[in-house]
């Protein structure tokens, strides 16, 4: 088996952020980021694979810098570590300015899995393998990072039969579009890219139809994929404010695919995104039992998005220019 450190897998994208990529807040529409990570992450996986892959999961994602027009975008892509068939995939994002200062703007984290033909998992024949102690911590972070992801996904056969969308929310939004074949990247299989931006443009619609102000993006929570979504597939977006603050708001939402020849619907992914409004927000007082326990859990959630922000700020002082965080 051919061996590759994880600086042999590293690639580097730029990207300009041209004024069609922002949003009314005046910054980078965070749907256009999350699909230039996600082609940053599949080009890695793929070039170390030496064939087609798809993502099975992407860990939760703050932003901490904003992205104006003009910035140029790098995109840091590597393999931290490779398994049977999967490969853990890392992606620093920095953004330099028209007066060339350079910051982190976000760290990703994803698990991808390589696939044949047919669709099916494929055994890969290249292993990762860290030359130095540096590579040791970029290899034991995404050992670290795959361990949390299983014990998270341990009941993927139970969510995959999750579709009940009965309880509906007091704010919230539905959509559906069929799945066309620009969108499509191997064996029939959906780009997440395009997938992440379909849903952060209708958090982004929620968000404002609610605050009534521009708003963005200020993070995206775990994102893990329980069924394929294929060529000719109908997908159905279900989003609702699970939470309220003072400028910002916790949006849920949830992904069913539905088999345009069967009809058979089986749950893609959920997550939550946090939307950050210019202007305060006026308040949202829940009625409903559930309504009521989705606001518990959402301040829960607040505070854990809190406190990782600021360990991922704490970690990018410490290395600004190459965090493993």
């Amino acid at each position: 088996m051919k061996e590759l450190s994880i600086s042999d897998t590293t690639i580097e994208i730029y990207e300009y952020v041209f004024p069609q990529f922002i949003n009314p807040a005046n910054t980078l529409f965070g749907g256009k980021m999350l699909y230039m990570i996600s082609q940053a992450s599949a080009l890695s996986a793929n070039r170390v694979a030496q064939g087609p892959v798809v993502m099975g999961s992407m860990d939760s994602v703050d932003f901490i810098e904003p992205v104006n027009s003009g910035d140029t975008l790098i995109f840091r892509s590597r393999v931290q570590a490779t398994f049977n068939s999967s490969l853990e995939v890392g992606v620093t994002v920095f953004k330099r300015t028209l007066n060339g200062e350079l910051k982190v703007v976000t760290l990703a984290h994803f698990g991808y899995v390589a696939i044949d033909e047919n669709g099916k998992p494929r055994k890969l024949n290249i292993k990762v393998v860290p030359k130095d102690e540096k590579e040791k911590l970029i290899y034991e972070w995404g050992l670290k990072k795959r361990t949390y992801r299983l014990e998270r996904i341990k009941n993927r056969k139970l969510e995959v039969n999750d579709i009940d969308i009965s309880k509906k929310p007091t704010y919230s939004l539905y959509s559906s579009k069929l799945v066309f074949p620009y969108e499509i990247i191997y064996s029939n299989f959906m780009f997440a890219g395009y997938l992440f931006e379909k849903i952060d443009e209708l958090g982004g619609i929620l968000s404002v139809q609610y605050a009534r102000n521009p708003t963005f993006t200020a993070s995206v929570d775990n994102f893990d994929f329980f069924s394929p979504v294929k060529l000719g597939d109908i997908l159905h977006f279900y989003l609702g404010i699970n939470y309220v603050g003072n400028r910002s708001m916790e949006i849920g939402v949830k992904v069913i695919k539905e088999e345009a020849l069967t009809g058979k619907r089986y749950k893609v992914a959920s997550s939550y995104m946090t939307f950050v409004s210019i202007e305060p927000l006026k308040p949202f007082n829940p009625w409903k039992d559930y309504e009521v326990e989705r606001w518990k859990s959402a301040e829960g959630r607040k505070l854990l998005r809190i406190e990782r922000a600021k360990k991922f700020k704490e970690c990018i002082k410490q290395n600004p220019l190459e965090p493993i965080c």
